[in-house]
């Protein structure tokens, strides 16, 4: 198998490390171009094995799958280069936030089947969250299916989704990271150095998520587990006000799905 990266920004390298630690593809059959990181992909060659390339003859010579990793204003001027050098065989993935299937034909000029997936950073230690869609002559979906859960879980989606998607999984680890953030400012606001603070939240977090990986239970109960009448939870809990943080996080969720559609519509 040969897979082509067109991009290695830290979403395309969080999937090809996946695929790699997880044994799904060997290094030698992963290549990578791109002209604005050559340093950092020459790294990867240099530490992992892959294959780094500019000459799209051959990176595209027998390529199974073509990565579209670029940023989505970019894309034209990918689409100019592997155009020219498309075989039939090879199947089109992208992970380009907002840039629809038909968009990504017309670019390429090409009947090639096209799957948009989006998953998210968390592919690094294989825990991604991995939303896909097909275009309609797409072929051996269950093998790109295996190929993305080397590094996580996939739901298989329509593609009028995929902007919740985004919002949901694709920016959503980056939110929770700003809520671990303000708490562990939070700390430091109760009397704990920056040191203690970030300790405290880090390993918080951890044990949290371990709790939540290894019990079948709803949050609501994980919650009411450790939430005495009367006491210090409960109090704390009254402060927090959750409706309030539920309008936030909605809002939050709303606008990222918003901009996924924006995205989308910028390149019709």
């Amino acid at each position: 198998m040969k897979i082509v990266f067109y991009g290695a920004g830290n979403m395309a390298s969080a999937i090809f490390i996946g695929m790699i630690e997880n044994h799904v593809v060997k290094p030698e059959q992963i290549y990578l171009t791109s002209r604005s990181q050559q340093e950092k992909i020459m790294f990867f060659k240099e530490n992992l094995g892959v294959n780094v390339s500019y000459d799209d003859t051959e990176l595209l010579d027998g390529a199974d799958y073509v990565i579209l990793a670029s940023k989505p204003q970019s894309f034209p001027d990918v689409a100019k280069r592997i155009r020219p050098h498309l075989e039939k065989k090879t199947k089109i993935v992208s992970v380009m936030a907002g840039t629809q299937i038909k968009t990504i034909r017309r670019e390429l000029r090409t009947e090639n089947p096209i799957a948009r997936i989006m998953p998210n950073t968390n592919a690094m230690v294989q825990h991604s969250v991995n939303g896909i869609t097909y275009s309609r002559n797409f072929p051996d979906k269950d093998q790109l299916v295996e190929l993305m859960e080397s590094f996580g879980t996939t739901v298989v989606i329509e593609e009028d989704v995929m902007h919740n998607i985004t919002a949901a999984t694709g920016s959503g680890s980056a939110f929770l990271y700003f809520i671990y953030e303000k708490y562990a400012e939070s700390l430091v606001e109760l009397g704990f150095d920056e040191e203690e603070a970030l300790f405290l939240t880090r390993n918080l977090v951890i044990g949290a998520g371990k709790m939540v990986e290894d019990s079948e239970l709803p949050f609501s109960q994980l919650r009411k587990n450790i939430t005495s009448k009367n006491g210090t939870t409960e109090a704390g809990l009254n402060a927090l006000d959750g409706e309030s943080i539920k309008k936030i996080l909605t809002a939050t969720l709303n606008a990222a799905a918003n901009r996924s559609e924006e995205l989308s519509k910028d390149d019709e």
